[in-house]
Order: structure tokens, then sequence, then C-alpha cells
């Protein structure tokens, strides 16, 4: 198996060069931590795609632990210290929901399958999806309005939320560039419509949280996303939002 030295003195083992069998793979990774333990090396990553699944009982039977986990793949590491700090990736869910506000200042809304009252249109940020797309998508499948985005509102976070894990909820205001409801995702939201600002914050039937985000939120300024020169290479951000009021 082949690998390569990371800038965090680790090593990470190239996947595709996995053999065929059992017996070897078992040699050569015990043969990859002998190095590690030579050069001083703190953490050993193996990913693993599912097609070689049946190679996990060898690598946790020396040492290998259970980091993260995809559909498709999941990736162990072995630590020489027990100290080492590993960063541990899939410690969120995030989410985003759209404050558009129409010329008549009515805001969308919407109303889910078994819900009381409304909230705004939105969903969980898919991954590899940026946030700017995530939310138009969601727009358009929740209410057929498309749509474009503006800046970043606010945010929120809840602990635990789901599996034990945290939620980082973003508030995007977004410029509708057509009116018409026309909902696509049918199965999960059973209304879309345009709302008085007024009459939503008067609507005792919706959430707290949501009448309080509309009250708050309303004729604000966001974070705009800021396109940054020389933004590429290696450590090209793909989203940036930075504040352009002075203080």
């Amino acid at each position: 198996m082949e690998f390569e030295l990371d800038k965090f003195n680790g090593i990470i083992i190239d996947p595709t060069t996995l053999p065929v069998d059992e017996s070897s793979f078992s040699q050569e990774l015990q043969t990859i931590l002998q190095f590690s333990k030579q050069q001083n090396k703190s953490i050993t990553w193996l990913t693993l795609p599912i097609t070689s699944a049946h190679f996990i009982r060898y690598a946790t039977e020396i040492g290998f632990v259970f980091h993260n986990c995809l559909e498709t793949e999941i990736t162990l590491i072995h630590k020489q210290e027990s100290s080492v700090f590993v960063p541990f990736i899939p410690t969120h869910t995030l989410g985003a929901g759209a404050f558009i506000i129409s010329p008549n200042n009515e805001i969308l809304m919407i109303r889910e399958h078994g819900m009381t009252g409304y909230k705004l249109p939105g969903g969980h940020i898919e991954l590899g999806e940026s946030i700017e797309e995530a939310i138009v998508r969601e727009v358009y499948e929740e209410t057929g309005i498309e749509a474009t985005f503006q800046s970043i509102l606010g945010m929120a976070t809840r602990h635990p939320y789901q599996f034990g894990k945290s939620n980082l909820y973003f508030i995007c205001c977004l410029k509708a560039h057509s009116y018409a409801i026309s909902i696509k995702d049918t199965d999960e939201v059973a209304e879309a419509t345009w709302i008085k600002v007024e009459d939503f914050l008067a609507d005792t039937s919706s959430h707290l949280f949501n009448r309080q985000l509309v009250e708050h939120l309303f004729n604000k300024q966001g974070l705009p996303l800021v396109d940054l020169d020389r933004n590429q290479g290696q450590y090209k951000k793909d989203e940036v939002f930075f504040s352009n009021i002075p203080i």
C-alpha cells in the first residue's frame, strides 16, 4: 500500500492501492505502523471503501478505531499516543432558512405536514453544498419561488440535535424573482404562502422562535457574500461573508 505524509505529522494511506487479499492487507498495514513508530508519526489515517469493508476487522485488531463514516466509505485512525489530538469531523448538521420579503412587506412562509403555524422555507445543507446553493434550492423545492442569495442575517445553534450532534442554522436573506407559489416537494410541504409581516408576528400558532427571528431581522442588513481577490489555490474559501457596515 502506498501512503503520503501530511503536514500534521501524520500518514495518509492511499485507498486506491489496497491489496486484494486479507493477508497482504494485514501485513502491509503492520509494516506502515512500524514505519510510523520509527518516524515518530502521530497518527495514521486509513479509509476503506465499502467494497473493502471486510478489512475492518484486521485494522481494528491492531489498534485502529473508527473516526467517521459516509455511505460508501469508512475512515479509521491509529494514534501512537492516546494524547494525540484528532479533530472529530462529523460533529454538526447544517441548516438554512430563507428570509424573503415581497415589495408589499409580505414574508414567504411554509407549513409542513402535521405542523401548526408557519416557518421559513429551508432545510439541511447537503454534503459538499454551499450555503447559497442550498437555500436557493430549498426555496424552489418548497415554494416554487426563484430567488437570489443576498446575505446571512443571523444564525442559531442547538445541542444536542439529531444523533447527539450539534446543529447550526443560518438565516439567509434572499431576493425573489417570482411570486407565484408552486410547491415541488409536496411530500414534505403542505402549504406555502406570502403573509403580512405584522400578521405573522401576531400569529401565536407559529413557534415563538420563528416569530422572534422575523421581528429581530426585518429590515436588517446582513453579511454579504464577498468575492475576494486571489482567493484560489489549495486554501481557497468557497464562501466568505464579511460585514460592510462601518463602525
